[in-house]
């Protein structure tokens, strides 16, 4: 028994041979070809897609994206590698009937309609919400860092140059003092003063102007840095930003924020940015999210990367659930809000629109789109008294029974607070948004409060003890007589979720397509490189969950798709 063969490419003829045969049934070549055929690139504001009636022809617009999505989809990024395969490669024969464009005009394409690509990205999220791949429910967003096209070396920071314009201003003092010396010859060995600090040679001494040059240059730096509030500066790509990377180290990177379905593990939007940090990026990302996708209200599940009261806060006056990992080791986030008196309807009630969801949170109503999450919501009124005790042992507790730690000592006595304790308690024994000081006398074992009572939760008893009478302010302070408080409680179950959702896709990208760095320079650049990737990694998922390239034509092609919608909103 032999090897298995097949026909003798050297007996082959064109007239018999169709390159239509010789692409699999199964092949993506053949969505990508449905797929970027249904697009209305000329609306969308692509060039050249009616051809001038004079000039040299151009390349038509729908045969390079589709070389571009065939490209990502096959860890072929770079437009000279691209050209190559259009040599060589049967499947773009087929997509571009055997065109080869040069990989200037491949990579000028994808430089003149940076701002375009990322809405054929959502126009296939939409296509995947139509078609029910994608629900777009409960989202998990994550960030992960993309190397940009900027070495180590060609950044700085404000320590850092403060450091070298130092050094180079003593460089600068070394040389002029060794220059107005020669004369007398004052130095007389082969290193001038402090050599091995200043790194300076008498034989191969640097020049003033250098010297002047490089002193200007940190102090243009330095001035930058404190206009723009960064700590970081890249030179070769000016929109990156020092941040660690995922494989170690300090690098220069781009921070992906993307948000993937919780059910199909398709990536339903990302966003470019470029902060070190996940935090205060949660309210944004998913105000985009909503705004792409067209959603009235989304959920959303976060690592504690994303932890910040006020973005958090943010996302529940705008419509968004958001479920963020825990710090600290408690089961509820709670959040008072100033209680407004409004009547209610059930229009209100029902309403996504930011201002009627923030009517019904200042009046204690739960929003019906928050119905059945996580989120409780109660009005406590201003009625139970109870104290902060000292103990004898020294430790100080407030009304809820935890522990205050002592802050400074005052005139009348000594200050005690805990911002966790406020920040986590469920009563209030404030108005103020900021955590709870206390102001204990010398002579005084506790002091009263009136607080804004829940049943459910036991409050400290006033102790049978005698002291001073120094309360003359209790009961006196105008407050507010209800507060609102809102209440998230923690669900582990849905953390894990997170972890096994949103790093799949950042595995895929980067790993198996080969997509841990950038190859372009700039914010809008960077956008629509990773709008490739990640269309490239949806259209795989999509096809791995139709169960077949053709099942996942015959769905596209029965969904009611124009070829473009609202392209003004995308």
């Amino acid at each position: 028994m032999g090897y298995v063969t097949g026909t003798d490419s050297r007996q082959m003829t064109l007239g018999v041979w169709s390159i239509e045969d010789e692409v699999p049934r199964d092949s993506p070549a053949r969505f990508i070809e449905v797929f970027v055929d249904s697009l209305d690139l000329e609306a969308m504001g692509f060039e050249h897609t009616v051809p001038a009636p004079t000039g040299r022809p151009p390349y038509n617009p729908y045969d390079l994206v589709k070389l571009y999505v065939y490209g990502y989809l096959n860890k072929i990024r770079s437009s000279r590698r691209l050209m190559r395969e259009c040599r060589r490669n049967i499947e773009l024969w087929f997509l571009l009937n055997r065109l080869v464009p040069d990989f200037r005009t491949i990579a000028d394409f994808r430089k003149a309609h940076r701002n375009l690509l990322k809405k054929i990205f959502l126009i296939f999220a939409r296509a995947c919400r139509e078609m029910k791949l994608m629900d777009a429910e409960m989202l998990c967003l994550d960030g992960t860092t993309v190397r940009a096209v900027n070495g180590r070396k060609q950044s700085t920071s404000v320590e850092l140059s403060r450091k070298k314009l130092e050094y180079a201003k003593a460089q600068l003092a070394a040389v002029e003092k060794y220059l107005d010396s020669m004369d007398e010859n004052d130095l007389c060995e082969g290193k001038i003063d402090h050599p091995f600090a200043l790194d300076l040679d008498k034989n191969h001494l640097p020049s003033v102007e250098t010297l002047k040059k490089r002193i200007a240059f940190h102090e243009k730096c330095l001035k930058e840095l404190e206009e723009s509030g960064r700590n970081t500066m890249t030179f070769t790509d000016r929109e990156s930003a020092m941040m660690p990377a995922k494989e170690g180290g300090i690098k220069a990177c781009y921070n992906v924020q993307t948000a993937v379905d919780a059910k199909s593990h398709m990536i339903a939007d990302f966003n470019i940015t470029d902060s070190p940090s996940d935090k205060g990026l949660l309210c944004t990302s998913m105000q985009m999210c909503m705004k792409d996708l067209e959603l009235d209200s989304i959920r959303v599940i976060a690592d504690k990367g994303y932890e910040s009261a006020a973005d958090i806060k943010d996302c529940l006056m705008n419509g968004i659930v958001p479920d963020v990992g825990f710090i600290q080791d408690r089961e509820e986030r709670v959040f008072p809000l100033d209680y407004v008196e409004q009547d209610i309807t059930p229009e209100m009630k029902a309403s996504t629109k930011p201002e009627d969801i923030q009517t019904c949170l200042h009046a204690g109503t739960l929003p019906d789109c928050y119905q059945g999450t996580n989120i409780r919501i109660e009005v406590q009124s201003l009625s139970n008294i109870s104290c902060f005790i000292r103990h004898e042992d020294g430790r100080v507790t407030c009304p809820m029974g935890r522990e205050l730690f002592k802050q400074r000592d005052t005139k009348y006595g000594t200050e005690y607070s805990s911002r966790e304790a406020c920040r986590t308690c469920p009563n209030r024994c404030t108005d103020s948004k900021r955590e709870k000081h206390v102001n204990i006398g010398r002579n005084s074992t506790y002091v009263p409060v009136i607080m804004y009572g829940d049943p459910r939760y036991p409050l400290q008893q006033i102790p049978d003890v005698d002291q001073p009478d120094h309360y003359n302010n209790f009961g006196k302070l105008r407050r507010d007589d209800k507060r609102v408080m809102i209440f998230i409680k923690r669900d582990i179950p849905k953390q894990k979720l997170r972890q096994q959702t949103s790093e799949h896709p950042f595995g895929t990208i980067k790993h198996y397509d080969d997509g841990r760095y950038f190859l372009c320079k700039g914010k809008e650049k960077v956008t629509a490189e990773f709008a490739l990737s990640a269309l490239a990694y949806n259209i795989r998922r999509a096809i791995n969950i139709c169960g077949g390239v053709h099942n996942l034509i015959d769905r596209y092609r029965r969904i009611a798709m124009p070829k473009i919608r609202k392209i003004a909103e995308l």
